[in-house]
């Protein structure tokens, strides 16, 4: 199983436990169907996931469920007019997702999370969710990670001290069409 697998996965089997409250949440989880789907053409095969990558995504999911409040709290305290209990249950998944990797798997390069997260807000969320899911972790990520948003302060600078530059070397000509 590739990451993205891994990820689709626990996507999948952290919003099945939205629905549920304390131990039903754990309960849902031994019911998910851990079958791999390829699709080719119209055709959809299904093989079953081996029982350790099984025991991985399901503690993986039993670690994140345990951070939810400080996951909910770091996601409510940057959303301005939203709350976690506003939001789609879909975006509120993958925002949960994603803050728990960037947060606790710091392996994981974080462009990759970030990639990743809008991803599936845009095949699993509504229209917008992709845009959503983005602007509120490109506010949370500087809290987090403080070297990217400097990375990406002088990226800002770089571009427009080029941006002033290319206009004081830029020329323009206009060219009339005379009539015969």
């Amino acid at each position: 199983m590739n990451k993205r697998e891994e990820r689709s996965h626990k996507f999948k089997l952290l919003f099945s436990t939205l629905f549920y409250e304390g131990e039903e949440k754990e309960e849902q989880i031994s019911h998910y169907s851990f079958e791999k789907e390829e699709d080719d053409e119209d055709v959809i095969a299904f093989d079953c996931l081996p029982d350790e990558e099984k025991a991985y995504l399901e503690a993986e999911v039993l670690k994140i469920l345990e951070r939810l409040p400080e996951l909910d709290s770091m996601i409510n305290a940057d959303t301005e007019g939203w709350t976690t209990k506003r939001m789609s249950k879909t975006d509120l998944t993958v925002l949960r997702l994603s803050l728990y990797e960037l947060k606790f798997q710091e392996e994981i390069p974080k462009k990759v999370v970030l990639n990743e997260a809008v991803e599936i807000a845009k095949k699993y969320g509504g229209a917008d969710s992709g845009s959503f899911v983005n602007g509120v972790l490109a506010r949370i990520l500087p809290k987090l990670s403080p070297e990217l948003s400097e990375s990406a302060e002088k990226k800002g600078k770089k571009s427009e001290k080029k941006g002033k530059k290319e206009q004081k070397n830029s020329s323009f000509h206009i060219v009339l069409n005379k009539k015969d």
